[in-house]
């Protein structure tokens, strides 16, 4: 089993560390985790303010990687993820995936306003006109990376994956009519964030999302 309960005893999750033999165990308790490399062995503690900081679930790999006090990574049975998971708890686990979009949110809209911005050419006839609409674009990126930040909130998952599928229509049409095809690797990663967003919005919708400062 992945897992040992009793009525009376929290849950102890049993851990395979990646590329190693042998297993450790993992005990939840209200406060802290204890990581044991063997029952009966010394725990690590790992403090419930250290999730998703020094201590990492990737659900979707089912992970669970530790850097303090010593750098271990684990593999975790299904069974095990959802129960790590549910004692993280939603706010901490949306607050991380929205953190983690938002990272590189910012240089697109960054890129998305420079490119906004006239150019001059080799002439003025070859200058490029500024494009207000694609620097509101990028402004609105902005302004929803900085709410990610310091006002984090479940529909800033569905606002970005509504500004990524107007952006891949746009590509797409572009290719339509003759642009690149080269765009259509972008597109298939604008689809993907797409995707994952409006999972993440349907998953925490209901959800009060905690600020992660590190």
């Amino acid at each position: 089993p992945s897992s040992v309960t009793s009525p009376t005893s929290p849950t102890v999750l049993l851990l395979t560390e990646i590329g190693k033999p042998g297993t450790w165990t993992l005990t939840l308790h209200p406060s802290h985790l204890a990581l044991a490399e063997s029952p009966g062995a010394q725990p690590y503690i790992l403090l419930r303010d250290a999730m998703m900081k020094s201590a990492v679930l990737m659900m979707g790999m089912r992970t669970f990687a530790v850097t303090e006090p010593r750098k271990l990574t684990f593999k975790l049975s299904a069974e095990a993820t959802n129960a790590l998971a549910e004692w993280i708890g939603k706010p901490v686990i949306a607050a991380t995936y929205l953190k983690q979009r938002y990272t590189f949110v910012l240089p697109i809209a960054v890129i998305w306003i420079l490119g906004s911005l006239p150019l001059a050419g080799g002439g003025s006839s070859n200058e490029l006109p500024f494009d207000p609409v694609s620097f509101g674009l990028g402004a609105t990126l902005v302004a929803m990376w900085a709410f990610a930040k310091w006002r984090p909130h479940p529909v800033l998952f569905l606002l970005d994956s509504l500004w990524f599928l107007a952006l891949s229509i746009s590509l797409m049409v572009d290719v339509a009519r003759g642009g690149s095809k080269g765009w259509l690797v972008l597109v298939v990663l604008l689809l993907w964030l797409v995707v994952s967003g409006a999972k993440h919005f349907l998953r925490f919708r209901k959800t009060v999302i905690k600020r992660i400062s590190r």
